[in-house]
Formats: C-alpha cells, structure tokens, sequence
C-alpha cells in the first residue's frame, strides 16, 4: 500500500508504479521547461514546489520545511475582471480576489511573446468565478521564483469576458504554440452544498444551467497563420532527435517520449544525440538531448560531465539529477558548490546524498553551512545518513572553529548555529554511539575556558534528542565525558541567575536545567524564581518552553503558582503548554474551580481545544466551567443575534474588536495571523453570511480549517489545521499563526474534531453590537 495522505503522486505508466510528490495541490500540477514544477489551490494562483517529496523523504529524522513556496502573493491576490463582480454568499470568501484559481499553467513557446527572456516565464491561472484568466510573469528568485504582473495588464486581466457564463477552467500550451483556453461555460460555478441557505433558495432554479454547453478559446497573436499540427509518430529516429530543438515544449516533450520508446537507439542515434548535448545551441536542445539519453539508457560518464559545465544552469541542474543514479566520479560534482546559480546548489545537496565518500559528506557540510535559504538546507539535511553524517559534523565543526569572531553578521552566525546544531541532533537520531558521544564532548569542551555562543543550545538541542531515545548520559558515557556535561550544566545555572547577561543567552543557559536527577528539585525551585516579573520576559518564555517538554506533574502548579502576576503573553503560553498534556490539563482545571484561574482568562479558542480533551470527566468538568460562557445550540445563538442585524455598526468600533477577539486566526489590513482566510475586500458579503460565519463557523467549513489533535509518543497534544505533509512529517497550524512540525515516527494519533478552528462560542465574548460593529468593518473594506 502506498501511503499519499495529502500528497500529489505520480504513476510509472509501464510498471504502474505509484510514488508520493510534494503537494497536495487542488487541481494537479504543470512544469515548465526545466523541471520545474508549479501547483496551486483556490486562493493560491501560482507556487513553487521547490523541494521534491523523494529527496527529503529521504531522511526519516528530519521534518523539511513546507517544500511549496508561493510564487503570486499575497493569499488571495487581486483579479482584474471586465464587469463588476457578482453577487457572493458563502462565507468569507472575497469578491475581486482569487477564490476558485485552477490550471495555472506556464507557458512553452515563443509565439505570444517573442524570442523572451531566459529568465523570465509566462504562467496563466485561470479564475472562473470571476470570468477570467490571469497572467503573470515569473522571474528566476534564489532557488524559487517571484510574480510580477504585466505592464500590459494594469486595468484588466489578459483574458476577462463580461459574460458571467464564461468560466475558464483550464489553460494549456498547443502545439501550434497558441494558448488554449477551456471555458465550462456556465450560469453558476458555486458547489450548491456550501451555499448558505439564501443562497441555493435563490440560485436553485440555476444549478444545472449550461451543463450541456462549453467551449474552448485558441489564442495567438493578431494575423498569425494557422500551424497545422505535426505527426510525430511518422518522423523516424534522427528527424525526432531534430524536434528536440523545437521552440514548443509539447513538441520537444512528445519527441523526447517516442525516442526513448524506440529504445534501444542505433549507435549513430546515440552519437547524434551526444552530438546535440555538446555543441547543440539552444539550451532547450541540449536539455532534451541529455534527458534522452538517459532515457534510453545510454548516457555515459563523458556526456554528465560535459552537461555539469554547460554555460546554462538548467542543464547543470539536470545533470546533477541523472547523476544521482548514474556512474559519475564525486569530484566532479563537489566542483559546483560554488555554482552562481541556487538552484544547482539546491540539486547539488540532494545529489550528494548519493555518494558515501568523505569528499560529499564535506561538501554536504560547506554547503549547509553558507546556505542563506532554509530550502537548501533542508535539501542537505534531508540527505543525511549514518555512511555520511560523521563527515558532515566534522567539516561543519571546522567551519565554525575556524571562524574569525566578528566577521560573521549576527544573523548570519545564527544561522549556522541552527544548522550546526540539527547536524548534532541528526547524529543522535542516527543512533550511533560513537559519534553521540563525540558530540557530547564537543558540545561541553570549553573554548579557552570559555563555553562559547553555540555550545549551550546545541547542548540542549543534543540532550532533547537523546531523551527522545531514552538514551541515558549517565549509563553510556563514559566518566570524563559525564564530568564534562555535569560541568556545562553546572555554568548553565549559573548563567542563567546572572542578571548582568543577556535574556537570551540566559534564556539558552535555562534549557540546561532539570538535567540531572539529583538536583532536580534545586532545579526546579530555580525555575520557580526565575519565572517572576522580576526576570525578563524573554527569559520566562524560554523557561515556559523548556519545562513543555517536562513529564513531572508537578510542571503544571509551578506554572499556575504565579498566575496572577504573569504577562498575558506568558499565560498565554503557559495555557498552551498546559494544554499539551493530559495530567497537566486536570491541573488547569482545578485552578479554574478554585477560582485562581478567571474562564475570562481562557479565549474561545482556548476553551475550544479544552473541550476537545480526551477524559469524559475532565471534558465534563471544562463543560461545567464554560457553561456560562457557551452556548452548544448553535441555532439559538444565531437567531439570538439576528438582532446585530438591524443594529447601526460602527467600522472604526468593528476595528478595535477584531484587533483583540479575530487576529489570533484572521489577518485583515495588515494586522492579525493568517491562519484561517484572510478577511480582505468582503464588500459584496451580506451581513447575514457573515453572521452565521462569526456565530456557527463549522456549519459549512472548508476541509483545509478542520481542526486535528495529534498525540505524540511522548505524550504531548498538539491542535491546529494540516497546513503542510511530507512523508517524514506533517505541520499543524494553530492559532497565533504557530507551526508546529512532527516527525511521523513520534504520532501516535492524528484525528480530526471535524469541526473549524474557529471556535463556537464567540457571542459570550462579543455582545450584538460587537457583531455589528465587526461587520461593519469587514463590510468597509
């Protein structure tokens, strides 16, 4: 069985193989020219999967990044349609704004724009609620792209029609170079099942209107004669080899397809073929020239080498993907660590993942080390083994000892730091006990007497690990390395008391503690003292996100005992972290029943989590505590507030109540977390959708806003939406806009609430002008 989950696949059509992708992406995917591969989903017109699901699923310890980065931004950008747009009614989805983008595709020719630009595309999303398709020219960005829209296009997008039946659905590059547009043609483009009632009472008599009509739209220049299509199937060998220098990437496509089809090649094909690679001009040539070859499987050593240091990038970068399954000698690789263009960079460090030597194990390290994009450093994270892990941490080691103090920005060391430190932590996951415990010592050996600015968070960062592994310091080092760990976390103590250093040195210093079972308790009575107003903020926090990690029940009163006194930011915190584990949870509780903790403490999203829990009694003991501020039957509460309806709002009030009760899930003019929809131009939206919207959220909400609990192996609970899956991790996103990532070898459960993260329960914090009010704004804008 294949495990997809929210990922798009691939199928090997000759042996059916089936084989996970980086996505999901709502309406399949398109590549340009060079391997690139784009998707999009309604309100995202255009990203970039710029990490590719069978390298980083590579390394199981390793949670990469979300591998899409969004090419056209913000979320739900600006359409320019030809008439005004029509009337909306499902909730909180913007009129003039990308809601139903699909098919972008880019464009692979040269007939609509000329001879172009070699680092500049053409992409095309169609938008058919608004009746258009937008273009927006992609630009070569670091590993990714960026979106910049025409000059052309300012008032009206490249194709906008008035008639509100047009819906163009799907946008392609022909044969014949013109862009063919698929218009589905229909009154209404709405799903019936997600319209409020008014909505399908009104639109009913509409839902089938035009289901028997369509057509599609053949676009090219003014004046251009009409190219009749080529029967590839009748050229034989050495004509195709000729079409891979087409100017249309169907053509080169579907001639690269039926060569390696006719496999195997006569020689002389093959040496026409080595032939195009070496000395062909068009870039495009020479790509498909290579591909080719190692289709028919006939590329040799010689051939991936000359591509490595071809002028073009394209064309290195796919010789660095042959080159991870063919016979090529490493050092001709290393050479490009250097290489001008990211993008190699980026292949390189997946590629190395192939060789064992320690010439790739060093440049893995080099290039770990100065990269500035967090894409690239998961591409050498994710290619991390137990052969190569030891090289790495060497030559990383190296590279910091041998930097010069000073020289390095403080961003830029921070970085290194991060990097340094997931290499130490990939070593313990990797199970070694050799390495672990050189990393132990290198982590704790003083630098001239001195522990130095990295020493302590990797420390911390190595211990997590090994607590992970139930991994005991004491039982599997030996003497002088247990005396050296004791050392360190005896300075850590120190340090962290020490009100003349920096909050966040003391902070890092603070993860040290609760180490070692003999001093726990002095521990724990330090952390008590440090987490008063006394201390700075930055410092509590750090302490509040150590002791989460805790299993001592005892973890829970501590942070209660100064409730009162705590920043909201900190209770806050405290809240989540109380909130991750069951034993800790009933503490909680127990606070709220005593009356230490206020209900008016606990904010609906908060009370929506907690009710969530998986005790019947503690759930029961929630529901007693928030009886008078929740309200289950959502149908009482919304008729309740039919009266906001016919209240005057104001938009400035509307303002100020969405800043304290929606922005930890909503962001709108700039302000808030975009965890759910971004609120933006809701002009068109009728005050009683966005009633039904604020009061009764999971009435009709979309799957991508369920809320998940997730329960880890060592016991924490984590909520939030699926904002992201690879095939070693998932990424839920809570409220507050907080990402948390984790490895799919430490869930033990992941189920949906199908119920919104929005939570029920608002009208207890909002009175029926504060709805009014709330509309209002949302309406102005």
């Amino acid at each position: 069985m294949i495990q997809v989950g929210s990922r798009d696949f691939r199928i090997q059509p000759d042996t059916g193989l089936i084989e996970p992708q980086s996505g999901p992406s709502q309406y399949g995917r398109n590549r340009d020219d060079w391997g690139n591969w784009f998707g999009v989903q309604n309100s995202h017109p255009l990203w970039h999967y710029v990490l590719a699901d069978h390298d980083i699923r590579r390394n199981p310890y390793f949670a990469p990044p979300d591998p899409r980065q969004q090419v056209v931004v913000p979320k739900n950008p600006l359409v320019y349609p030809a008439k005004k747009p029509q009337k909306r009614f499902h909730s909180f989805t913007e009129s003039g704004r990308f809601t139903s983008a699909c098919s972008r595709t880019l464009y692979r020719d040269r007939l609509l724009f000329g001879d172009g630009d070699d680092h500049l595309q053409h992409a095309f999303t169609c938008e058919p609620f608004h009746n258009l398709v937008q273009h927006n020219l992609i630009i070569n960005d670091g590993v990714s792209f960026r979106a910049e829209r025409s000059p052309d296009e300012k008032e009206i997008d490249f194709f906008a029609s008035a008639d509100r039946w047009c819906r163009p659905v799907m946008a392609r590059t022909g044969p014949d170079g013109a862009l063919w547009v698929v218009d589905m043609y229909r009154y209404m483009i709405e799903h019936p099942q997600w319209l409020p009632q008014e909505g399908q009472d009104e639109l009913r008599p509409h839902f089938r209107a035009g289901d028997h009509a369509g057509r599609i739209y053949r676009i090219v220049p003014t004046g251009t004669p009409r190219k009749p299509p080529s029967r590839l199937d009748d050229l034989d060998t050495a004509q195709l080899i000729e079409q891979l220098g087409s100017a249309n990437g169907w053509t080169r496509d579907m001639a690269q397809r039926l060569l390696v089809r006719r496999a195997p090649l006569p020689t002389d094909c093959v040496a026409a073929l080595e032939n195009a690679l070496r000395t062909g001009r068009q870039p495009l040539r020479r790509l498909h020239a290579l591909c080719t070859l190692d289709g028919v499987a006939a590329i040799r050593p010689e051939s991936l080498s000359v591509a490595t240091r071809d002028w073009h990038a394209g064309v290195r970068r796919q010789a660095l993907r042959i080159a991870a399954h063919c016979e090529i000698n490493v050092s001709d690789l290393v050479t490009m660590i250097d290489d001008p263009d990211a993008k190699v960079r980026l292949q390189l460090a997946s590629t190395l993942a192939a060789f064992d030597s320690p010439l790739a194990g060093r440049s893995l390290a080099e290039l770990g080390m100065s990269s500035t994009s967090p894409f690239t450093t998961a591409a050498v994270l994710s290619s991390l083994n137990r052969a190569n892990v030891g090289f790495v941490l060497s030559e990383s080691l190296r590279i910091v000892d041998a930097e010069t103090p000073g020289k390095a920005s403080d961003e830029r060391r921070a970085t290194r730091i991060a990097f340094l430190s997931e290499v130490f932590v990939q070593v313990v996951a990797m199970g070694d006990n050799r390495q672990i415990a050189e990393v132990v010592g290198r982590a704790t050996t003083p630098r001239d007497g001195n522990y130095v600015d990295w020493q302590r968070d990797v420390l911390a960062d190595v211990l997590d690990a090994l607590k992970r592994r139930s991994w005991s310091p004491r039982r599997q080092l030996d003497d002088m390395r247990r005396d050296m760990l004791c050392d360190a976390i005896r300075d850590a103590r120190s340090v962290c008391q020490d009100e003349r250093v920096s909050p966040a040195i003391r902070g890092t210093a603070a993860r040290l503690l609760l180490r070692e079972p003999e001093r726990r308790g002095e521990d724990l009575k330090l952390v008590s003292q440090l987490l008063v107003p006394r201390s700075p903020d930055a410092l509590q926090q750090a302490i509040v996100a150590h002791v989460a990690s805790d299993l001592d029940p005892g973890i829970a009163e501590m942070l209660l005992a100064g409730w009162k006194s705590h920043s909201p930011t900190l209770r806050s915190q405290i809240l989540s972290t109380l909130a991750s584990r069951d034993n800790w949870v009933k503490a909680l509780l127990d606070g709220l029943v005593s009356g230490r903790v206020s209900t008016a403490d606990i904010d609906a999203v908060m009370r929506q989590r907690l009710l969530a829990t998986k005790s019947p009694e503690i759930q029961a003991g929630f529901r007693k505590s928030f009886s008078l501020t929740s309200t289950p039957d959502r149908a009482a509460v919304l008729a309740r507030y039919n009266e906001s309806l016919r209240l005057a709002g104001m938009a400035a009030r509307g303002k100020m109540v969405f800043g304290k009760k929606c922005v930890n899930c909503h962001r709108h003019e700039d302000v808030g977390y975009e965890v759910g929809p971004n609120l933006v131009s809701l002009t068109d939206k009728s005050p009683q959708t966005l009633l039904a919207s604020i009061l009764d959220p999971s009435a009709a909400v979309e799957a991508k806003y369920v809320n998940y609990i997730l329960s880890t192996d060592g016991g924490r609970i984590v909520t939030g939406i699926l904002a992201a899956e690879t095939a070693s991790s998932i990424t839920l996103l809570a409220a507050d806009g907080k990402q948390e990532v984790i490895l799919r070898n430490e869930i033990d459960e992941l189920q949906s609430t199908g119920k919104s993260l929005m939570p029920d329960g608002l009208e207890k914090e909002l009175s029926p002008q504060d709805v009014a009010d709330i509309i209002e704004y949302l309406r102005a804008k």
